[in-house]
């Protein structure tokens, strides 16, 4: 009887076991609900070299991910910004890696998207940071509808004439779930489908270039 009673505690503490296991398992593999693609922008940075925050070579990619988690819940900003970015420098530096630190961004499009630029380029704006004189973050009126992308050295620049503002999609939407809850969903699918778009959209259907 004995025997019995001590197998069955065994097999006890052996299906509890492997029922939290797998529990725990099922709670690793959970995913969020809004998809971020893993896209990234390569970048290099020779200060982060030089002290040894990179690997030698300076160079540092920068995830869609990462930049997103800047404002957190309004993805599509970032995700837009992001985009810009990609192409801008792009278009700015060709096959040469940009310089972070060394480049000036002025923007038309504040909040989460001015957010998203300044995390990708290490632009700040005048009262930021120690060195005034290298990044540079402007904001520039709403109305002017353009991000521009300019290499400090050698003044080079690119602009990119936005053609719509996602915070126009965005704030309705937030406004209306911060309210009700249960919105939210709505939300999620919204910007499953425009980040999607903002990543993936030709880009004569997101900015107008003039370089």
């Amino acid at each position: 009887m004995k025997t019995t009673k001590k197998r069955n505690i065994v097999l006890l503490i052996t299906a509890f076991a492997f029922i939290m296991g797998m529990a725990i398992t099922v709670a690793d593999a959970a995913e969020p609900a809004v998809k971020v693609p893993n896209v990234s922008i390569l970048m290099k940075c020779p200060q982060c070299a030089l002290f040894g925050t990179t690997l030698p070579d300076g160079k540092m990619e920068i995830t869609l991910a990462e930049a997103l988690k800047v404002h957190g819940f309004c993805a599509l900003g970032g995700a837009f910004s992001f985009r810009a970015a990609k192409e801008g420098l792009k278009l700015l530096y060709g096959n040469e890696l940009p310089v972070r630190h060394n480049i000036k961004v002025e923007t038309s499009h504040a909040c989460c998207q001015a957010a998203a630029l300044a995390y990708i380029t290490g632009a700040r704006g005048k009262d930021y940071g120690a060195f005034h004189t290298r990044g540079k973050l402007i904001i520039l009126p709403p109305e002017e509808k353009k991000i521009v992308f300019t290499d400090i050295p050698s003044g080079k620049s690119v602009t990119l004439r936005t053609l719509f503002n996602p915070h126009s999609t965005m704030k309705p939407l937030l406004q209306r779930a911060f309210k009700d809850h249960s919105f939210a969903p709505e939300v999620t699918k919204v910007m499953n489908e425009k980040i999607h778009e903002y990543l993936t959209a030709p880009i004569e259907k997101l900015f107008i270039v003039e370089k």
